[in-house]
């Protein structure tokens, strides 16, 4: 139990955009809170969803930060940097860290994040396998970079797409290996994927689809990977972006409930009393995110009810842009029907592609590539469920929706 009057001090594990928001809506809504927030990286909060675009040269390294580094000390939230937490003791209310200090705490906010995950693959553990999640990660593959060679992106998902991308606008040759039949499979149809391929390959990246690697080969560095049908890729580099897995073992080892994720109410609360959990880190309604914008959501919860204002995160249905690779991409929501009264509007034109996917009257998924003009309109008619029975009464044309779409926000 807390003194009276005493400062509520509030501990936050992790420094990414959750960790940093629960920060921010905590000294927002009780700014006398005692808030530290401990990060394992050297460097301040950086914006880690822009690391492709820092790589590729579109961005100086300070604009990557989150905050000027006073910001912290003039919202009076303690950062401490180059800090592993080694343990949670619920009962004691203590965090123990690598350092073997012990940090009392009134309420816990775990934000660790996720890690990148790497398929076993024989030769994973060679010198020259890089994954990418960290400045530091970005920094040692822009100084590889510099010299001449080949260098292979294992993974066709977002990440891998836009490191290919960021490679090689640094003017290095890159192929794309996916292993599924198209590129980003979780976000486009066959159709837009096509198109999609096609852009990438005018940039001058060899891609491969569907490409399964079998193992990365080389004596002790790795000098290229091999595929199920043996066909050899050279490469000096190789870069694996196939996922990512929730970092669980402070959340398993205190005893919070973990299955995907680590189990959270809409309130962000995990089955530990005290402790709340969001970001990458946190299984929502049977749903692990791993995106920016929701992780940024659950923090602005998990602060805020932490420091006991009511808040709480409803959902968000996925949605993703692609960047650094010169054509505008927009998928949110289901794309592909799979019940017998969903319908389906998709038109390609032009290099430019648009699929919407309807419902019981309402959209529920939507692809944009190319002209993605539309896209905040379209993630609002799928977040509002908006009824659209007037325009869906006769089958439209992918015009007639978009011309619904801005007459409805226009109204």
């Amino acid at each position: 139990m807390m003194e009276q009057n005493k400062k509520l001090r509030l501990v936050i594990i992790g420094a990414g955009i959750a960790g940093v928001s629960a920060a921010e809506a905590a000294h927002k809504a009780k700014p006398d809170t005692e808030i530290l927030l401990i990060s394992a990286e050297e460097v301040p909060p950086y914006f880690r969803m822009n690391l492709t675009r820092y790589m590729a040269g579109e961005l100086e390294k300070d604009r990557l930060f989150l905050h000027k580094p006073d910001w912290y000390e003039k919202n009076e939230i303690s950062l401490k940097l180059g800090t592993r937490v080694e343990s949670i003791d619920p009962e004691k209310h203590l965090v123990k860290t690598d350092a073997g200090d012990e940090i009392g705490y009134d309420k816990l906010i775990l934000t660790a994040g996720a890690h990148p995950f790497v398929p076993p693959f024989s030769g994973k553990e060679k010198r020259g396998v890089q994954t990418v999640r960290t400045l530091d990660d970005a920094d040692l593959i822009l100084e590889i970079c510099k010299d001449d060679g080949e260098i292979v992106c294992i993974g066709g998902g977002l990440l891998g797409l836009e490191m290919a991308g960021a490679i090689a606008a640094r003017g290095a040759k890159v192929t794309v290996v996916e292993a599924l039949d198209w590129l980003l499979p979780r976000q486009l149809d066959k159709t837009a994927s096509k198109i999609l391929t096609g852009h990438i390959e005018r940039l001058g990246i060899k891609v491969i689809v569907p490409g399964r690697t079998s193992e990365i080969y080389g004596e002790g560095m790795a000098e290229g990977i091999r595929l199920d049908d043996q066909t050899d890729l050279p490469a000096k580099l190789v870069v694996v972006s196939t996922g990512v897995a929730p970092n669980l073992e402070l959340a398993r080892s205190a005893g919070l409930e973990v299955n995907r994720g680590v189990v959270v109410s809409d309130r962000m609360e995990t089955s530990v009393k005290d402790i709340f959990a969001a970001g990458d880190i946190v299984e929502h309604q049977k749903r692990v995110y791993g995106l920016w914008a929701p992780a940024k959501a659950m923090g602005t919860v998990a602060g805020k009810v932490a420091v006991g204002q009511e808040a709480s995160f409803p959902g968000d249905p996925p949605s993703t842009k692609l960047k650094v690779l010169g054509i505008d991409m927009f998928s949110v929501g289901q794309f592909a029907p799979s019940e017998e009264r969903d319908m389906l509007v998709n038109q390609a034109k032009d290099g430019n592609y648009a699929s919407f996917l309807f419902r019981n009257n309402k959209m529920i998924g939507s692809i944009l590539l190319g002209d993605a003009s539309l896209s905040t309109k379209v993630k609002d008619a799928v977040e509002q469920g908006r009824d659209l029975s007037q325009l869906l009464h006769g089958k439209p044309s992918v015009d007639e929706v978009k011309a619904s779409l801005t007459a409805k926000a226009e109204a």
